[in-house]
């Protein structure tokens, strides 16, 4: 390694604030994508959940460099503490919340048992938790993958294996998942095979992306463009969105020609500068709790619209003013209460 690139090596892995500034841009889009917005927005902001799996990868890269690596078997408990075991405290005060309000309503309580259980396994298309699976899955797989990149010196050759295991993903895994008749089998198969391997391809970029030279990035941003365009033609531009459940090349090609474009932009220290904030850092280093709480409004706007002021549903604008900032109190008050909540002391 050149002393320029292990100086580079050591000033990222403090914390590289590109990460905290796409990661606030990424779950902004998220939570603007929940409040309906005109078309051409929507389309816009597409690419908001490949960003989220690209930085997985990037920042599980500059965390192994930072601590030595970890065992596998740790690895697992912590990243399940970290994810999966929040979710379910989050559910769990989520339906109990829904289920008060539903009887000093006099309402039946709006969700099955059905629902429920889907929530907590985290199925596509039950109160928004699916993106944790997806996060899981992706954790799963990514000391795997930096095994394999640490292995390969090549980017060349390591891209060329990319290629091929998309285009495995592509022609083999997803059409395999369409083939499958039982639909229980199918939505439990698609949400965590499909979209594990799916959006694990993704974070195996982002893995590679600190070794790879600043002007290559605008390079391979192009070349996802050209491939974004060419697809776009051959489906006679149909919406990604479209392409999303299961996630294809077609829409990955979006979200990963924006993500590392916005990563090569944010290399020039004034660009940078523009958006480095406190806020910033922090809506990055609490985006998992802003997701949780996002969904609260979603649902009292479903169930109980009728006995909120009218200005919410004005438009998107007001929607997302009150959904974001409905998340941001919400956050701020549960990390005060979990100041105030002694640590317990291990031996």
């Amino acid at each position: 390694m050149t002393t320029r690139r292990a100086l580079y090596l050591n000033y990222v892995i403090k914390r590289d604030v590109r990460i905290d500034i796409l990661r606030a841009l990424a779950i902004f889009c998220i939570i603007l994508a929940h409040t309906a917005p005109i078309e051409t927005i929507f389309i816009i902001r597409n690419f908001d959940v490949t960003l989220m799996a690209f930085l997985m990868g990037a920042s599980f890269y500059l965390s192994n460099q930072k601590h030595g690596g970890y065992a596998y078997g740790n690895y697992l408990i912590k990243r399940f503490n970290r994810l999966v075991l929040p979710a379910w405290k989050f559910l769990v005060c989520f339906f109990i919340l829904f289920y008060v309000l539903s009887l000093l309503l006099s309402e039946s309580f709006y969700f099955s048992y059905e629902n429920i259980l889907k929530s907590f396994l985290m199925i596509q298309g039950e109160t928004y938790m699916w993106i944790l699976a997806v996060f899981f899955m992706v954790a799963l797989v990514s000391p795997f993958v930096l095994q394999i990149s640490n292995r390969i010196k090549s980017n060349l050759v390591y891209f060329i294996m990319l290629v091929g295991a998309y285009l495995t993903y592509h022609y083999i895994i997803i059409i395999f998942n369409e083939s499958i008749s039982n639909t229980q089998i199918q939505e439990l198969f698609q949400n965590f095979i499909v979209n594990g391997i799916g959006y694990s391809l993704v974070a195996a970029i982002g893995i590679r992306l600190y070794k790879i030279d600043k002007n290559k990035l605008l390079l391979i941003s192009s070349l996802f463009l050209l491939l974004f365009i060419t697809l776009s033609i051959y489906h006679d531009f149909t919406p990604i969105q479209t392409f999303k459940y299961p996630p294809s090349i077609y829409y990955f090609s979006y979200g990963l020609f924006v993500s590392m474009l916005l990563f090569y932009l944010l290399s020039f220290d004034k660009i940078k500068s523009m958006f480095n904030f406190k806020f910033t850092i922090w809506l990055s280093t609490n985006s998992l709790l802003l997701y949780y709480y996002h969904t609260i409004p979603i649902y009292l706007l479903k169930f109980q619209g009728d006995y909120l002021p009218k200005w919410i549903e004005m438009n998107f604008v007001t929607r997302f003013i009150f959904l974001f900032g409905f998340a941001l109190v919400m956050v701020f008050i549960h990390n005060i209460v979990k100041k105030k909540i002694p640590k317990t002391k291990h031996s």
